[in-house]
C-alpha cells in the first residue's frame, strides 16, 4: 500500500478566533436590541416602531441561520464568515446614519439576517474543525463567550447611549442631528467591521486568490442540476492525501459485501484503461508544469469516462459503488488549492458526469502535517505541494462539506483506522438499502417472529384457559366449603336451640316439682297443725 494510516491527532483549528466572532456579531445584535426603544423614540416610532426594530433584530437571525447553508455555495466559509460579519456591520453602522424609520426596519432585517448567517457558520466551522474529543468544550466555550458578550452588549449599549446623548453637527445646509441611540449604533457597526478584517486574516483558507475574484465567482449562478442515481447506492471516499482513504475504502467494502451486497470498488483518476493513461500524466512528478486549466480539463475527462464506463453500468445493476475520490476532489484540489474557481471546476465536473452525486461522501479530515507523516513512498506531484496547497486544499473539502451537511459525514481522521470505520458505518447503517440476502432474512426473522408470537399466543391462551378452570374448581370448592360450614353453623345453632330447650323444660320441671314438694310439705305441716290444734282443743275439753 501506498500509504499506512497512523493513530495521530489533527492540528487544531482557529477555533478561538470563531468563538469570538459569533460573540462579537451576538453582542452586537444584543447592543441593537438594548437601544431599540431609544432610536425608535428618535425617529418617532413609538411602541410600534419600537416592536418591528426588535422582530427586525431578533427574527433576522432566525432567517439567516436557516438559510446559512444555501447562500452562495461556492464561496469559502471561512471568507463567507467575515463578509456576513463585515455585512453586520455595514448594517448597524447605517442604521445609525439613517434617520428614516422604514428604512432603518429594512436595514435591520439585513443586520440580522447576516449576523444569523454569521453565527450558522462559525458554528459549523468550530463543529466540523474540532476534534471529537473536544467538540463538547469548544461548544460549551463558545456559548459561555456569547453568553457574556451579549449580557455586556445589552447592559453596556443603552448606557453608552445615555452617555453619548443627542448631538446636532453641521454647517450651512448641512446638519448631522442624531440621538445617542443613532451614536451607539454606528460605534458598534463600525466595531465590527475590524472584526471582520480580523477573522478573514487569521482563517482565510484562500490567500492569494483575491476575495473578489471569488465572490464573482460564487454570484455567478447554480450549478448544474445533481441528482443520484435512481438505483444502486454511490458511496464517495473524499480527503486529502494520506487520510486513510485506501483503507477506509476496503474496510467498507468488506463490512458491505458481508451483507450481500454487489461491491464495486473504484478511484479517480486511473479506473479505467484511459483514466490510467491520465493518471499518470496528472500524477507523475515531471508534470509539474502543467497548467491549471489543462489539469482541471484531464481531470474532469477522466471522470467523464469513469462515470459512463463504470460508476452508472454498477450502479444500474443496483450495486454498491464505493469510489476513492469523485468530484470534490477536484473543487478542492484544482479550486481552493489553486487559482480556479470552484463554481467553474464544479461545474465543469457536473456536465462530465450529467450531474450524478454520491447517495453520501465521507470525508476524512486530517491536519496536511499528520498526513504527511503516514507516507511510505516518495510523494506524487500533488503530494509534493507546499503545506499551504494542502491547507487550502482541506478547508474547500470542510466548506463543500457545510454547504451540504445532509449528504457529508465528516470524520476525524487521527483517530484509530477502527473508530473511522465504526463512525461511517453508523451513518450508513441508517441509509444503505438492505440486499436481497438481507431482504430474505429480514422476511424470516419475520416469519419465525410471527411463529414465535403465535406460539406464544397460544400458550398465554392455554395458560390462561388452565388458570381459569383452576380458579372456577377454586370457587366451586370455597362454595362447598362455605356451605358446609353454614350447614355446620346450622345444626350447631339447632342443637343448641334443642339443648337449651331440653335445659329450660328441665327446669320447669324440676321447679313444678319443687312447688308440689312445698305444697304436700305445708299440706301436711298444716294437716299437723290442725291435728295439734284438734287434739289441744279436745284436751282442754277433757279438763
Amino acid at each position: 500500500p501506498r500509504r499506512a494510516p497512523a493513530p495521530t491527532r489533527a492540528a487544531p483549528a482557529p477555533s478561538r478566533c470563531w468563538s469570538w466572532a459569533c460573540g462579537a456579531v451576538a453582542a452586537a445584535i444584543a447592543a441593537a436590541v438594548g437601544v431599540a426603544a431609544l432610536q425608535a423614540a428618535d425617529l418617532g416610532g413609538g411602541p410600534v416602531g419600537f416592536s418591528l426594530l426588535v422582530l427586525a433584530l431578533t427574527g433576522g437571525p432566525a432567517v439567516g441561520i436557516r438559510w446559512a447553508p444555501k447562500v452562495l455555495p461556492g464561496l469559502s466559509r471561512r471568507r463567507l464568515l467575515a463578509l456576513a460579519i463585515a455585512l453586520t456591520g455595514l448594517a448597524l453602522l447605517v442604521a445609525g446614519l439613517v434617520h428614516d424609520t422604514t428604512t432603518v426596519m429594512l436595514i435591520a432585517v439585513v443586520a440580522g439576517v447576516s449576523a444569523g448567517v454569521a453565527a450558522n457558520i462559525g458554528h459549523t466551522l468550530l463543529d466540523q474543525e474540532s476534534e471529537d474529543s473536544r467538540r463538547t468544550r469548544t461548544t460549551e466555550h463558545l456559548h459561555a463567550v456569547v453568553r457574556v458578550l451579549v449580557g455586556l452588549g445589552a447592559v453596556v449599549a443603552p448606557l453608552l447611549a445615555a452617555v453619548i446623548g443627542p448631538h446636532r453637527l453641521g454647517s450651512g445646509d448641512f446638519v448631522f442631528a442624531h440621538g445617542g441611540a443613532a451614536f451607539t449604533l454606528m460605534l458598534v457597526g463600525a466595531l465590527l467591521l475590524p472584526v471582520a478584517a480580523l477573522v478573514l486574516g487569521k482563517t482565510d483558507d484562500r490567500q492569494g486568490v483575491p476575495l473578489r475574484h471569488d465572490l464573482r465567482e460564487a454570484l455567478r449562478g447554480a450549478d448544474p442540476v445533481e441528482a443520484p442515481a435512481p438505483t444502486g447506492f454511490f458511496i464517495v471516499v473524499e480527503g486529502g492525501d494520506g487520510a486513510g482513504k485506501t483503507t477506509q475504502v476496503e474496510a467498507l467494502a468488506e463490512w458491505i459485501r458481508a451483507k450481500g451486497h454487489e461491491v464495486v470498488v473504484t478511484r479517480e483518476p486511473g479506473a479505467t484503461a484511459i483514466g490510467k493513461r491520465l493518471r499518470s500524466i496528472l500524477l507523475d512528478v515531471s508534470s509539474a508544469g502543467i497548467s491549471h486549466r489543462a489539469e482541471a480539463l484531464l481531470y474532469a475527462a477522466d471522470r467523464a469516462e469513469h462515470v459512463d464506463t463504470v460508476v452508472r453500468p454498477a450502479l444500474e445493476r443496483g450495486a454498491v459503488v464505493i469510489s476513492d475520490r469523485y468530484i470534490d476532489s477536484s473543487v478542492a484540489y484544482q479550486g481552493a488549492g489553486r487559482d480556479l474557481a470552484p463554481t467553474e471546476i464544479a461545474r465543469i465536473s457536473r456536465w462530465a458526469t450529467g450531474g450524478l452525486v454520491p447517495h453520501l461522501t465521507v470525508l476524512l479530515d486530517v491536519s496536511p502535517e499528520t498526513a504527511r507523516e503516514r507516507f511510505t513512498e516518495a510523494p506524487d506531484r500533488l503530494e509534493s505541494e507546499p503545506a499551504e496547497f494542502h491547507q487550502r486544499v482541506r478547508a474547500g473539502f470542510l466548506t463543500l462539506a457545510a454547504a451540504d451537511p445532509a449528504r457529508y459525514l465528516v470524520v476525524d481522521a487521527g483517530q484509530l483506522p477502527e473508530a473511522v470505520t465504526a463512525a461511517v458505518r453508523h451513518r450508513l447503517d441508517r441509509m444503505l438499502p438492505l440486499s436481497e440476502a438481507e431482504v430474505k432474512a429480514q422476511e424470516e426473522a419475520r416469519r419465525k417472529a410471527e411463529e414465535e408470537a403465535r406460539r406464544k399466543a397460544e400458550e398465554e391462551a392455554r395458560r390462561k384457559a388452565e388458570e381459569e378452570r383452576l380458579e372456577r374448581e377454586r370457587q366451586e370448592a370455597l362454595a362447598k366449603a362455605r356451605a358446609e360450614e353454614e350447614e355446620r353453623k346450622r345444626r350447631e345453632l339447632e342443637e343448641a336451640r334443642q339443648r337449651e330447650a331440653e335445659r329450660q323444660a328441665e327446669e320447669a320441671r324440676k321447679r313444678a316439682e319443687d312447688a308440689r314438694r312445698r305444697a304436700e310439705e305445708e299440706r301436711k305441716r298444716i294437716e299437723a297443725e290442725d291435728r295439734a290444734r284438734a287434739a289441744e282443743e279436745e284436751r282442754r275439753r277433757r279438763q
